[in-house]
């Protein structure tokens, strides 16, 4: 009867140890904030399926590079963007394949606050196309088409166009033989925008929060010298402190470069507090160290305006000096050379159109620049304090944005990159903002509307059919705007339609913007747009 009770009482336990595991498993997949969502498991061969996955959380979200099937059969046609539904995330896939069977979509890992979340796997069904050659229509036979001209089709043009090029290779021989082939200029960043771009590096490496003093002054001190180095051509980087400020204070006597005694006396109390910090182990309190790069900053800046001051008012010296002693250049007779060179190009120019068609000249020789873009090298690059990572088929170039007086004591600093300009047929901007407060219930409506305002007093037009959807990126909010407008072509004096994709985020103490305006006729223009919104990311 006693080992009958033991028995019963154990078996109780196990279902009790069983009851508590079934409890635990119930809210671990209660608690699991991600799932996924189908439209379907079974398709056809080459129909697609709209495969989701959902977050129960709306920041600091990652979701995954799709994982597929360990026979690689499903294909992902499409990564859609992130979708926000009231508190939930979203994303979806567009999956296909091409091979009929059975196949599993393993689960996907899903990082919530650095936390990891795998979703369900899918099982989805694959099945073949049934021909029915019985019930099939019958369709009449289609007329021959014709073939695509080849480069065999055009060959008798040759006998044509190589006297007329041998003709006018010989004329552009004598004619330019004697001048020399000038250098494509090369990339040149101002000393003082990479000193100041430096700077803004070395505060987002948080030195003086890791306690790395030395390091700190070390840097602040390299970016300094190098500058003093390239922009005023004294060997700065290889004296000490005593060397470098005598240096200085001859160099500023004998070719009056203009620097204030006072900014030379600033750097040198700088030089000494690094000098102190790195040799005699000295440790400035947190003030004196900020104190220090901000003072930093205004000898880099005060030293720039007095050196290129001073070479300005040198080049308006030469300038009137060269038009008072030059002579003006005497005239050369070139009629014959230029009649030729008219005759031979008017030939070539008007034979090739007539014969192949201006389109087809256009499309082929000529070429747009949008499909140009498609097809060439693209660049990945940041671009900005906070950083913008985009990718783009020109790289972007720096535009310098003095913040104005009455917005000083709310901007801390503006960043601005672009290609093209506004009355262009393609133009992409990418701008950052860094405020000295944070941003607290920023109104992206009251944003948006000033950006525009600000573009139609410039290009002088009005935006019409303004439309913004909700835009989350890295886990910051923002808006994606279009909007279209009318703007004067110089060729035709017609209205061209052209249509402007903006970008907007706002976190923290920083606005980042990213704007593109096109043609709006043009397709390849609106593929090469979509593809450079779709590489945005935020950096944080």
């Amino acid at each position: 009867m006693m080992i009958l009770n033991s028995v019963k009482r154990l078996q109780m336990k196990k279902q009790l140890v069983y009851i508590l595991f079934l409890i635990s498993a119930i809210g671990f997949a209660q608690e699991n904030p991600v799932s996924i969502k189908t439209d379907t498991t079974i398709i056809k061969i080459g129909e697609q399926i709209q495969f989701k996955i959902a977050v129960q959380e709306k920041e600091n979200v990652v979701f995954p590079k799709l994982k597929l099937d360990s026979l690689n059969k499903i294909e992902v046609v499409e990564s859609l963007p992130v979708d926000t539904i009231k508190n939930i995330l979203e994303k979806k896939y567009l999956l296909t394949s091409f091979d009929s069977g059975q196949y599993v979509l393993p689960k996907q890992l899903v990082l919530i606050n650095n936390k990891q979340f795998f979703t369900d796997s899918l099982l989805i069904n694959v099945a073949t196309v049934k021909v029915d050659t019985l019930q099939q229509k019958m369709f009449p036979i289609k007329s021959i088409k014709k073939e695509p001209k080849t480069f065999d089709d055009y060959k008798h043009l040759l006998w044509w166009l190589i006297p007329i090029l041998i003709l006018l290779g010989v004329i552009l021989y004598f004619i330019f033989r004697k001048k020399v082939k000038k250098e494509a200029p090369k990339v040149y960043v101002a000393p003082i925008l990479e000193a100041l771009n430096r700077l803004k590096e070395l505060d987002e490496k948080q030195l003086l929060q890791q306690n790395k003093i030395k390091i700190y002054y070390s840097e602040l001190t390299d970016i300094v010298r190098t500058y003093i180095e390239k922009d005023i051509n004294i060997p700065a980087l290889e004296s000490t402190t005593n060397e470098l400020i005598d240096t200085i204070n001859d160099f500023n006597e004998s070719s009056k470069l203009g620097i204030s005694k006072e900014t030379i006396q600033q750097l040198k109390e700088v030089l000494q507090s690094a000098d102190l910090v790195k040799f005699a182990k000295s440790k400035p309190i947190v003030n004196e160290i900020k104190r220090d790069r901000t003072i930093v900053e205004d000898i880099l800046k005060n030293t720039q305006h007095a050196v290129h001051l001073k070479d300005e008012k040198e080049q308006e010296l030469n300038v009137n000096e060269n038009i008072e002693i030059q002579p003006k250049p005497k005239k050369k007779s070139n009629l014959v050379k230029y009649i030729l060179i008219f005759v031979a190009a008017f030939i070539v120019i008007i034979g090739t159109v007539g014969y192949f068609g201006y389109g087809y000249i256009k499309e082929n020789i000529i070429g747009n620049t949008t499909t140009e873009m498609m097809d060439k090298q693209w660049y990945t690059s940041s671009y900005g304090y906070p950083s913008i990572s985009i990718e783009t088929p020109e790289i972007l170039q720096a535009r310098t944005v003095d913040v104005p007086e009455n917005l000083k004591s709310i901007i801390q600093d503006i960043t601005s990159y672009s290609y093209g300009s506004l009355i262009s047929n393609f133009y992409i901007e990418v701008t950052s903002t860094s405020f000295l407060n944070e941003l607290e219930n920023f109104n992206y409506d009251n944003g948006i509307q000033g950006v525009l305002n600000q573009i139609a007093q410039q290009v002088g037009t009005n935006f019409t059919n303004i439309q913004q959807d909700l835009r989350i990126n890295n886990g910051v909010e923002g808006r994606i705007i279009t909007a279209n407008y009318e703007l004067k072509n110089k060729v035709t004096q017609q209205l061209d339609n052209n249509k402007l994709t903006m970008l907007l985020f706002a976190d923290g103490k920083n606005i980042r913007q990213v704007i593109i305006t096109q043609l709006a006729s043009d397709n390849n223009a609106e593929e090469v747009s979509e593809r450079i919104i779709t590489s945005v990311s935020l950096n944080p």
